[in-house]
């Protein structure tokens, strides 16, 4: 249930998030922040921290407006970025907001949502001590997102037993490639993803190729 009343507070420097100019992924993680509990609840006997909550894409779909491929594919580069973590169970999924941008001693209750402020420089201090904490840990747990992720990719994509796996092989180096900041995959940023498909379409256009023609083989391979 959504809130209608209280508060959060944002920071100016979002404006300089990676995620701000792209509109799918900055209007749900946005939506994140307002949809996390303000204090611990109970519900169907889960236990929901400060900074989560249970939804479904599904559910965030309908409340965004944005159809479910966008909001699978805005989850996605949320979690790249360390903005948020999903815990995905069998009729639900729970949020956890992890991002620096959230900080839950802001984030107000209807009940004390009139008077509980901080000075600027104490809210400064304690952005500044959050954000240390993250640049210590990001790469690590970057490096280890990437890593399951490319192994599930490599699972999904090498479960397609009907194709030979030198097909599969270059399918997956290809799609798994990484992008400069390290947070996607090739395919990741794809707007439509069935993967069946995907292989399908690889192999309708396999060719013998010269080396020699580079441009071809440029041709070929990015579908």
């Amino acid at each position: 249930m959504m809130f209608q009343s209280g508060f959060i507070k944002l920071y100016r420097d979002l404006v300089d998030w990676e995620w701000y100019t792209d509109l799918n992924t900055c209007k749900l993680f946005i939506h994140c922040l307002i949809k996390a509990n303000y204090s611990k609840k109970k519900w169907q006997g889960i236990t929901i921290e400060k900074g989560e909550f249970i939804t479904s894409k599904e559910r965030l779909a309908v409340e965004t407006g944005l159809s479910v491929s966008k909001v699978r594919t805005a989850l996605v580069k949320l979690q790249s970025s360390q903005d948020l973590k999903l815990e995905p169970q069998t009729k639900y999924t729970k949020v956890i907001i992890t991002s620096s941008y959230f900080d839950d001693s802001e984030f107000k209750s209807p009940e004390n949502s009139k008077h509980t402020s901080k000075t600027n420089s104490n809210r400064l201090a304690v952005k500044t001590q959050t954000n240390s904490n993250l640049v210590a840990t990001t790469k690590k747990e970057k490096e280890e997102n990437i890593i399951k992720r490319k192994k599930r990719f490599k699972e999904d994509v090498f479960s397609l037993t009907n194709f030979s796996n030198k097909i599969l092989n270059d399918f997956y180096n290809y799609w798994s490639e990484i992008n400069s900041s390290e947070t996607l995959m090739r395919f990741e940023s794809e707007k439509f993803w069935e993967l069946d498909k995907r292989v399908a379409k690889w192999v309708a256009y396999e060719r013998p190729i010269s080396v020699r023609d580079k441009s071809k083989l440029e041709l070929q391979t990015n579908r």
